[in-house]
């Protein structure tokens, strides 16, 4: 190789970034918690949360210490809009997320516990998505926050191992295609649940206290 191709392959090298570690998993809440939780966030840069995410990791914190709560936040895939996603374009990219997502979570507790999961905004519409196709007999309930999605009542069927909920925001831009999910979801999903709270796009403490904690009857 000539003298002047080897110096500047060298500087290419020298000067090329290292590859960006990924992310590890917070985890919030007493390691000897009574539930366990997983938290799905919405897009967010990788390098810096969104003001909504940080707001809504506040209100997982109070919740963790009120209800004993252990919450694994796990951090998602860094996706071709240059924020990081939760990957679901067929359901075995929802499949191949939900194991990642998952083994990043067993980081935060021991032993193989009954779970929940939250997701807000792309990690809400990853959670109906996985509601749909998911075998896990430890994911008790599926929690979708400020985000919406489509049934097909013809080929979809609820999940016989989880419950699925929405809370969205009254002033949420998605409130409308929410409530409409919601109206088909009621027909056919067995214990589901829709509430509103108010403000808009966000994480809101009270309502997701009500959907976590056991059901009245």
């Amino acid at each position: 190789m000539r003298p002047h191709l080897t110096f500047l392959l060298s500087l290419m090298l020298t000067a090329a970034p290292a590859a960006a570690k990924p992310a590890p998993t917070v985890c919030i809440g007493p390691t000897a918690a009574k539930g366990h939780l997983i938290y799905l966030h919405g897009l967010t840069s990788p390098d810096q949360d969104t003001k909504e995410e940080v707001e809504n990791h506040k209100v997982l914190e109070q919740l963790a210490q009120e209800l004993s709560l252990r919450v694994a936040l796990p951090r998602g895939s860094l996706c071709p809009t240059g924020k990081l996603c939760w990957p679901a374009k067929d359901p075995e990219e929802v499949l191949k997320t939900f194991e990642a997502l998952r083994a990043k979570a067993r980081t935060c507790w021991s032993g193989n516990p009954d779970y929940n999961l939250v997701g807000f905004s792309n990690g809400g519409y990853f959670g109906l998505k996985l509601y749909k196709v998911h075998s896990d007999p430890k994911l008790k309930r599926i929690i979708a926050s400020g985000s919406a999605g489509t049934w097909d009542s013809k080929s979809e069927k609820p999940n016989p191992h989880s419950s699925f909920a929405i809370m969205i925001g009254q002033q949420d831009i998605t409130l409308k295609k929410a409530s409409q999910l919601a109206a088909t979801l009621r027909k056919v999903s067995p214990g589901f649940r829709f509430e509103t709270f108010p403000g808009g796009h966000r994480l809101d403490g009270r309502t997701l206290r009500l959907l976590l904690e056991p059901r009245k009857p």
